[in-house]
């Protein structure tokens, strides 16, 4: 498995203990640092990579790679170069798993895209002010995802409080597995 911006790596530590070989990527060297602290007292099955996932090859390798509230710190034009990029750490077969807020949908009305913009908004300008973000839009990862070769297996929809519309998603997709090769022989 990988991990893309894997913070303090609370969910991680479940990974390793059910068997999971991870290799985590995180950017900022302090959060590396917990993140160690924390796997190194569960086990031996893991790779802290501190850099930046751009800075990370992507070899088709990997059962599952997960982005969780990772690719909404990039702005509109790098963001879906970042998914490409982690894209391309999937094997054949494999999964990408993303959690993320949730777009409002084509035909959303005035009080469902009202709602999604106060809570959303007030979230993103905080993280602006402390840099760890940029401005930008909820953005809709699935029709990226397919236009990269995934497959949608599930999208589920998480609400905040009873009566708002779903504020958060987490969407799983495949990649195709690739024809069998003919060689010839």
């Amino acid at each position: 498995m990988l991990y893309a911006g894997a913070g303090r790596g609370r969910e991680i530590v479940g990974a390793e203990q059910r068997g999971a070989e991870l290799t985590c990527v995180e950017p900022c060297p302090a959060m590396a640092l917990r993140l160690h602290d924390r796997l190194a007292e569960h086990g031996e099955r893991f790779t802290i990579l501190p850099r930046p996932i751009q800075a990370v090859t992507p070899l088709a390798e990997y059962d599952l790679v997960v982005a969780h509230y990772f690719l909404n710190v990039f702005n509109r034009k790098q963001m879906p170069g970042v998914l490409a990029h982690l894209c391309g750490f999937v094997k054949p077969g494999g999964r990408i798993i993303i959690a993320d807020f949730k777009p409002p949908a084509r035909d959303a009305g005035v009080i469902d895209r009202a709602m999604r913009w106060l809570y959303y908004r007030p979230v993103n300008l905080v993280g602006r002010a402390l840099g760890i973000c940029a401005l930008h839009p909820i953005y809709d990862y699935a029709p990226l995802l397919e236009a990269r070769g995934f497959s949608i297996e599930s999208h589920e929809t998480f609400r905040v409080l009873p009566g708002l519309p779903p504020l958060y998603e987490t969407i799983v997709a495949q990649r195709k597995k690739q024809p069998p090769s003919c060689d010839g022989g």
